[in-house]
């Protein structure tokens, strides 16, 4: 009884069929919402990590900064950009809408719940 080894499996397969490209097969409108989720993604991890590695106090690149035993602080703007949390500190503060959601501020909820008006 023979078997069939994945070198005689593969040996008529093509990738990629004749008369199409790699772009072709893969690019589609239907996955353009896909690709602008992931880019979107991207986007926003990206910027975060460049806010935490370049505004965290306690990552120093300098080997001056290093070499102190206490640089907690020493700059105003790196702790500004520590403590930011890269702006989500406000928006919850405040009502908005994105179709198709809302979102009401806690401020907003006990002002229409209030009993004494």
């Amino acid at each position: 009884r023979a078997t069939m080894g994945w070198e005689q499996a593969a040996a008529g397969f093509r990738e990629i069929p004749k008369g199409k490209t790699a772009a072709k097969i893969w690019l589609n409108p239907a996955v353009y919402p896909i690709f602008g989720v992931l880019g979107a993604a991207s986007f926003v991890c990206g910027g975060y990590l460049f806010k935490y590695f370049t505004g965290h106090a306690d990552i120093a690149f300098s080997k001056s900064v290093r070499m102190d035993h206490n640089h907690q602080g020493c700059t105003d703007a790196r702790v500004a950009a520590h403590n930011s949390r890269f702006g989500m500190r406000e928006i919850n503060k405040r009502s908005f809408n994105v179709f198709p959601f809302s979102w009401s501020s806690k401020d907003a909820i006990i002002e229409a719940h209030r009993s004494d008006q």
